[in-house]
């Protein structure tokens, strides 16, 4: 499979997992008293952030030029970034360690966002390397 393709495919899961798992599958605290709990917070953010890396996919579907996959992978790893730094570390979840988004929700966002690098970084390493050996 094209290296370019496998990114595209890639990021549309991911993409997909984070919109899934911040608005239907990981649970998060409602609204306590009409007050919006953090862990909510994060949980848009993380969806917001699924939406912005199925952009990122669609892009580079669209686009073949070896630089703007370059970007993209650059992108996708900001994006990994902040999907495991706003359930962890930016908005934060409840500080009760009992609560399901304390126990589970940041911790998967953490690990999917760390897959997220993992990929795009590796994804961006071997397009450098393809870029050198087809200079020389």
């Amino acid at each position: 499979m094209d290296q370019y393709k496998l990114f595209v495919i890639a990021n549309l899961v991911f993409g997909v997992l984070l919109v899934a798992f911040a608005q239907v599958i990981l649970p998060v605290c409602g609204s306590m008293g009409g007050i919006r709990m953090r862990c909510g917070t994060s949980a848009s953010i993380e969806a917001i952030l699924g939406i912005a890396l199925l952009v990122t996919a669609v892009v580079g579907a669209a686009i073949i030029k070896k630089n703007a996959h370059l970007v993209l992978s650059m992108v996708a790893t900001a994006i990994g970034v902040f999907v495991s730094l706003v359930p962890t570390i930016i908005v934060g979840t409840c500080p009760h360690v009992h609560m399901a988004c304390h126990a589970v929700t940041a911790p998967v966002f953490a690990l999917t966002g760390a897959a997220i690098v993992l990929f795009s970084v590796v994804n961006f390493v071997l397009l450098k390397l393809k870029r050198r050996n087809e200079q020389d």
